[in-house]
């Protein structure tokens, strides 16, 4: 502890051990303090140097509409390659407001595939701990039964405490179906007694332990399962951009952004579109009952620009 604390700050703590490699011991920490060797780059300085690199010809006249796609892109910490593709393809639209311009440069560079209301293949959704998994098949099942459909939910995520218990609520709350499997094998034997539509909450892992991956892929097999990627909007853009490329390799196809009503900065969106993953729905409410969005450019866009009640403070500029 002493150890942490003289590394991280008085107020460091302790959350997990494990053994480590060659008998050695692992020890995770966090503080709730931001650690920074140097403060963050303002984002007037951000958005000068986007432009610079980007290579725009503003010409004459003013362009305050693309202005604020730039300073947007600046605020979120968009990924450089990204910021400057995004902003060429803006600056084509050369009438339209900041909002429709940006979904017209987002709308040009990613992929939107919105999950149906009554998904036709089983849906496995994967991702980090804590990220929002559980909540998330909640939401996609509500829509399902709006829908008139009756889905089952399985959960695999025996590891973590009250998983199963909690996933079985849900579904009794909907009069969905449920299921519990320890192992793939259990997997596969569940899904040869299942009809309707099938949602899975898969243990949460961290992408970057290859044996977490090959469990999330061995489940998604044994049930013929696509794997939409669930991640946190408020991440560090090349943080998700990262995870999402492992989840890409092992075969995940969509990917929904959750917590855009807490998120400030939300470069991971455009993180995770740089790694082909298509976008499927939004989440920006923590109630079962608010459901999903489905995602469009223009939903995107305005995330990123208009639902702040004040994105761009003084501090900032």
């Amino acid at each position: 502890m002493s150890d942490v604390r003289h590394e991280m700050g008085p107020d460091a703590v302790i959350i997990a051990t494990s053994d480590g490699p060659d008998g050695g011991v692992q020890v995770r920490a966090a503080t709730e303090a931001p650690v920074r060797d140097e403060p963050a780059e303002p984002v007037r300085e951000i958005s000068e140097r986007l432009i610079e690199h980007a290579d725009i010809e503003r010409g004459a006249f003013e362009d305050a509409q693309l202005d604020r796609v730039i300073h947007a892109l600046g605020y979120h910490r968009a990924p450089g390659i990204a910021a400057q593709a995004l902003m060429r393809s803006a600056q084509d639209l050369a009438d339209g407001q900041s909002v429709a311009r940006l979904a017209h440069a987002m709308e040009s560079r990613y992929t939107f595939q919105p999950l149906p209301a009554v998904p036709e293949h089983p849906v496995l959704f994967a991702g980090t701990p804590g990220v929002g998994k559980t909540s998330t098949l909640a939401k996609t099942a509500a829509r399902c039964v709006a829908a008139g459909a009756s889905p089952t939910l399985i959960s695999c995520d025996g590891e973590r405490a009250g998983a199963d218990a909690r996933l079985r609520a849900l579904a009794e709350k909907m009069q969905a179906g449920f299921r519990a499997v320890d192992d793939p094998r259990e997997m596969a034997d569940a899904m040869a007694e299942i009809e309707g539509p099938v949602l899975i909450d898969s243990p949460a892992v961290n992408p970057f332990e290859l044996d977490d991956l090959d469990m999330t892929l061995a489940f998604a097999d044994s049930a013929e399962a696509e794997i939409v990627y669930i991640f946190d909007a408020g991440l560090a853009a090349e943080d998700a951009e990262d995870a999402a490329s492992l989840f890409a390799s092992i075969g995940a196809s969509r990917a929904i952004p959750v917590k855009l009503d807490c998120a400030r900065r939300m470069g991971a969106i455009l993180g995770v579109g740089e790694t082909g993953l298509a976008f499927a729905q939004i989440s920006s409410t923590p109630f079962i009952g608010g459901g999903l969005a489905p995602a469009t450019p223009l939903r995107l866009a305005r995330a990123l620009i208009e639902d702040r009640l004040n994105p761009f403070d003084d501090e900032d500029m």
